[in-house]
């Protein structure tokens, strides 16, 4: 007989000693260990998932827009509100480039920048977070505000002149409005700058940034670009696309250099700052599922091998030798390890559709955490990394088994 036919047979006794197990009369321990495989499992698919979701999280919130053209995550400053960073330059003409295409169903350029605005009435003041956009007469939200109020004539651009009408409309959210003491028609003025903003209406919500919400106004585009100096360059932070044709997606990863074109399947939201959270967040995931998978499969495997010493007491009997023995032990304890693994990758693959669908109902984001085939490959790799890592504790007690003291107890 070869040495892989060896091997096989030897590795396929192991498994059969824990499925024999498991069909046993007292399958107790091996299954409280397969179960405690699965949970630290599970916790890693769950956190991990939560990771990639959260390392997506590039775009302004939008319930029509499918598509985001962002700075690329290599270039300097390509989260939104970062102060100095990467911009998208010249986003009226390519806008205009993309509203001629039929597949598209609605595109807008996207800035966002604080602003400090102030009630002369009152004299109360508030940083916010401005959100420019293009106006459309459809009902449509972008980063949770409403801009079907804003004036479609979008006066002030005048062809790239920036020096047309100026409308000074905003929506404004109800925390802007409450801390400011504004209502419909009323009137701010933006520190320092020589211009005033209107309330055309109340936001019904706040604008939603990560896992908080922030005070916010939108307005429209041209009058933010130029309070802020953006308007030199026709700058925006994004671009947003809306359309039901999956190949637009393509075309627009093609419009400017070093930029990614962002679906829906990722979290939506703010960054405010960059970070590395979704990294320390995976690693602490991997770190805490290892050792509580280890200190699962080390502890019971060595009670399993401490009742049943008289089997393996059997085995160097009819000519098993020490290599081999230990052999079938880390075969088995690497099953109960897999066998976890599998369980435990379904029973996460379940919890992340109900805090997606949790999260979805209590803040509004559709997709918080982010399952994909090679969540459950590396979920399966750490699993056989748990067998193999808590393999030497019952190596130890293996080595310690007396062939004749066991066989003449």
């Amino acid at each position: 007989m070869s040495r892989l036919s060896q091997l096989i047979g030897v590795i396929g006794l192991g498994v059969r000693r824990v499925v024999g197990r498991l069909r046993g009369a007292a399958p107790g321990r091996m299954t409280v260990c397969i179960l405690g495989v699965a949970v630290a499992v599970a916790l890693l698919v769950v956190v991990t998932g939560i990771s990639l979701g959260l390392a997506n999280s590039t775009t302004v919130e939008s319930e029509d827009i499918d598509y985001w053209i962002v700075p690329d995550e290599g270039g300097s400053g390509s989260v939104p509100l970062e102060a100095e960073g990467a911009r998208l330059s010249q986003v009226h003409e390519v806008t205009a480039e993309l509203r001629r295409d039929d597949r598209i169903d609605y595109a807008s350029p996207v800035v966002l920048q604080p602003l400090q605005l102030r009630n002369p009435a009152t004299g109360e003041q508030e940083y916010v977070i401005a959100v420019g956009v293009i106006p459309t007469e459809e009902q449509r939200r972008v980063a949770d505000m409403e801009i079907s109020s804003l004036d479609t004539a979008y006066s002030h651009y005048a062809d790239g002149t920036y020096d047309g009408e100026w409308s000074g409309q905003f929506v404004a959210a109800p925390s802007v409005a409450e801390r400011l003491a504004l209502t419909q028609g009323e009137t701010v003025t933006v520190s320092n700058g020589d211009r005033s903003l209107t309330v055309t209406e109340i936001n019904d919500r706040e604008m939603a940034a990560g896992f908080g919400e922030v005070p916010a106004i939108a307005m429209p585009l041209a009058e933010l670009q130029s309070l802020t100096g953006l308007d030199r360059a026709d700058q925006a932070d994004q671009i947003l696309v809306s359309t039901t044709d999956p190949a637009v997606e393509s075309d627009l990863a093609e419009i400017y250099p070093q930029t990614d074109v962002v679906s829906r399947a990722g979290i939506s939201g703010v960054d405010a700052t960059p970070t590395n959270l979704p990294i320390a967040m995976a690693l602490a995931a991997t770190l805490v599922a290892g050792g509580i998978g280890v200190a699962f499969v080390a502890t019971m495997m060595g009670l399993e091998l401490t009742a049943g010493r008289r089997e393996l007491a059997v085995l160097s009997a009819v000519g098993f030798s020490g290599r081999t023995r230990a052999l079938v032990v880390v075969s088995e304890t690497v099953t109960v390890a897999v066998l976890g693994g599998i369980l435990g990758a379904g029973l996460g693959a379940l919890a992340i559709v109900g805090v997606n669908a949790g999260v979805a109902s209590a803040i509004g984001i559709p997709s918080l955490a982010t399952i994909t085939p090679v969540l459950i490959g590396y979920a399966l790799v750490a699993a056989v990394a748990v067998g193999v890592c808590a393999a030497p504790y019952p190596l130890y007690l293996t080595s310690r088994t007396n062939t004749l003291e066991e066989l003449t107890r």
